[in-house]
């Protein structure tokens, strides 16, 4: 909506000042409240968590100067183009239009970011390319900071050509790269243990059998005598000249006897030998199907039963884009939520969070699932973070004006079309070029079911979709004093 028409600056100013806000709610874990007071800090900034509903690029002009430079991560999953994900077009301007829908969105985004603040971008190689030189334009090349790979899934469902995809990329950009640190995320040493008091202090054994490998000998244990050789169809990890060297520096132990150990050696990993306590953000090697699109279905099935709700985003990815990138405290950004990950993943982890979303499963799925998250829900990374719940959020909705005549026109058959055209005759708030002569009342009843919805919305006054903050004290938009009131609070800084 709204992309491919022209329109003078003073509507655009006009499309994207602030709007009104309404339907407050606040959630922790006794349920459901209603707002009286915002917290906020000295800056201005909203001590919040934020779930926002409405079109994601007004609502992102609406909070831009609450926001303007203090969001540290914008972690996002937009719509991939595949013409299967709910993003499609029926013209031929299908890919020019995505990409500047995605123009758009970006451009305003990147104003939120921190000095040292990052973007990282879900997509796949349908539009990867593409992206990558949008991206380059609006954030700059120089501060193109890498493209992380994710696998996620072990075959492809391309049967014409029969090439095994199995990824999708993360592209990661700097506000400014000179500014930025990534860390990674912090390792667990809970498996490092000590049960024969080694004086090297706590290690993980390790069994080099069950390794892949290059190399198949024997060895020797020196206690024992007895010779060992890999199982049927296994190799060990090392190579017989780094073997001994392990052997010599006391990597690799030989116990005199173990009935629980036939072969009666281990491989010992010292907690004290680990270089960084950081996976480092671009390794995946060590947990690649932790990220795999089947564990965010897992997850999701777990929390909701068998919703239809396609490509959720796994916990534990999210996870490691967030706590390598953000600290405590630090402001995370998602304009598309979808199904919540990203908030979920940041209240879980200590991150304050803005979340915005325009379909109507903002309500059935990502309040739920941050509902659960508040009471302690055990799914996704709970376990890892030792997570036991708490915490609150607050969820709120642009105030609708013609975007609720826009819904009923995606909703409508030809009758009610119908009934929408003759409403519009007398509306308001339609575009002002709009002049209804008698002959089009015909031309309209002629058109097929996708033309008038074309037309009804070609109609709307794209500025009036949601109601302008400067027009909250005109009684024709019936402002009740409540969201009158959160909606000043909110603006003043």
């Amino acid at each position: 909506m709204f992309l491919n028409e022209t329109l003078a600056s003073d509507e655009i100013d006009r499309l994207f000042e602030p709007k009104v806000l309404t339907n407050w709610k606040r959630y922790d874990q006794d349920g459901e409240h209603k707002v009286s007071q915002l917290s906020k800090n000295e800056d201005g900034t909203l001590n919040e968590n934020l779930i926002i509903k409405g079109n994601n690029l007004i609502a992102l002009h609406s909070i831009k100067n609450i926001y303007r430079g203090k969001v540290k991560l914008i972690y996002i999953d937009p719509p991939y183009n595949t013409g299967n994900d709910g993003f499609g077009y029926n013209d031929s301007f299908n890919h020019s239009t995505w990409l500047s829908f995605m123009k758009n969105r970006l451009e305003v985004a990147r104003e939120f970011l921190t000095n040292d603040g990052l973007l990282v971008v879900h997509i796949d190689d349908h539009e990867q390319a593409y992206l990558k030189v949008l991206l380059d334009k609006i954030m700059g090349r120089e501060n193109f900071v890498g493209d992380l790979i994710r696998k996620t899934k072990s075959t492809t469902n391309d049967a014409k050509t029969g090439f095994n995809i199995q990824h999708e990329n993360t592209l990661i950009y700097a506000k400014n790269k000179s500014e930025i640190l990534i860390v990674g995320k912090k390792k667990s040493f809970d498996k490092y243990k000590n049960p024969d008091n080694d004086p090297n202090g706590a290690w993980v054994s390790d069994n080099p059998s069950a390794r892949s490998g290059d190399y198949y000998f024997p060895i020797t244990n020196p206690y024992t005598r007895k010779v060992d050789y890999p199982p049927e169809n296994r190799q060990w990890l090392f190579s017989e000249s780094r073997l001994q060297d392990y052997i010599a520096s006391g990597k690799v132990k030989f116990r005199r006897k173990d009935k629980q150990n036939q072969r009666g050696f281990i491989f010992k990993r010292y907690k004290s030998e680990i270089k960084s306590e950081y996976h480092l953000i671009g390794s995946l090697e060590t947990a690649t199907n932790s990220y795999m699109n089947q564990v965010a279905t897992k997850e999701k099935n777990k929390l909701f039963g068998q919703i239809d709700f396609d490509y959720p985003k796994p916990e534990a990815f999210a996870q490691l884009i967030i706590e390598g990138i953000t600290n405590p405290s630090d402001i995370v950004m998602d304009f598309f939520l979808g199904s919540g990950t990203t908030s979920a993943v940041a209240h879980k982890i200590g991150r304050r969070y803005i979340g915005i979303e325009q379909m109507d499963y903002i309500e059935t799925i990502v309040l739920q699932r941050l509902q659960k998250v508040i009471k302690g829900e055990k799914g996704g990374v709970s376990v890892d973070v030792s997570w036991q719940g708490g915490g609150n959020f607050i969820y709120f909705e642009l105030a609708k004006n013609t975007q609720s005549i826009a819904e009923e026109i995606d909703n409508s058959d030809d009758s009610s079309a119908l009934m929408i055209w003759e409403k519009l005759k007398e509306h308001p708030h339609i575009h002002y070029r709009v002049q209804f002569q008698k002959n089009t009342d015909d031309q309209f009843k002629n058109l097929s079911l996708l033309d008038k919805k074309k037309v009804l919305k070609d109609l709307l006054d794209k500025n009036m979709l949601y109601i302008p903050y400067s027009e909250i004290d005109n009684k024709d938009f019936q402002i009740n004093s409540k969201d009158a009131d959160l909606s000043n609070q909110f603006y003043s800084i």
